[in-house]
């Protein structure tokens, strides 16, 4: 994984210096989980349990993109490095009354987007495909007994939204989507799990040019 996100970066840069009409430059930025659901249910020895989402920390990510105008429009494509914690709540269902317990996980990826744009007046709208390549994970929900997560190597979405550009400075405002199920990696006493829910993230992002 090393290996692959040096070449990308290294293509990015020998990319931008063979076209004429291009921009290279650094951006970083946070993002937040957009999603809702209604839990996993799930045994435990004689117990049963809940796992829902309860709320995304702050997710962060920085990294370098470049940018390319050709036609009136401009392919900008980015290799960055992306955390997000999110939080669930586990709730033992008991004839006592229910027993909650926070349970974090936290995901770590190479995100790769490439976005095709054109400027409207002062805004840029720009979308495109993302691409999300798995580097590891910590979590609490191994405390579950018979807890397994199986990570797909690389899961897909799209991206769309707004950006602005002041001298040498972007801002950017994209909200994505993803293809694949949210906590689709769960994995209990042999038995895959998911939410109900796709995966949205709004994303805010700062970028300078070199």
């Amino acid at each position: 994984m090393k290996r692959f996100i040096i070449s990308a970066i290294a293509y990015l840069c020998v990319l931008s210096t063979s076209i004429g009409q291009f921009e290279l430059g650094v951006k970083a930025g946070v993002s937040s989980f957009d999603l809702a659901n209604e839990g996993i249910i799930f045994k435990e020895g004689n117990s049963e349990y809940k796992l829902n989402f309860s709320n995304a920390e702050y997710g962060v990510h920085f990294g370098v993109y470049s940018k390319i105008i050709f036609l009136g429009l401009y392919l900008e494509p980015a290799v960055l490095l992306n955390s997000n914690t999110v939080n669930f709540n586990l709730e033992e269902i008991s004839e006592n009354g229910p027993l909650n317990t926070l349970k974090s996980e936290t995901y770590r990826n190479v995100d790769i987007p490439l976005l095709i744009g054109a400027k409207l007046g002062f805004l840029r709208l720009q979308a495109g495909p993302v691409a999300h390549f798995y580097l590891n994970s910590t979590s609490d929900l191994f405390s579950i007994s018979g807890y397994k997560h199986n990570f797909k190597s690389a899961t897909y979405g799209g991206q769309i939204g707004l950006g602005v550009d002041v001298w040498k400075f972007r801002l950017d405002i994209l909200y994505e989507t993803n293809l694949s199920k949210f906590g689709e990696h769960i994995e209990i006493d042999g038995e895959q799990f998911t939410f109900d829910d796709e995966a949205g993230r709004v994303i805010l992002t700062l970028g300078a040019r070199f």
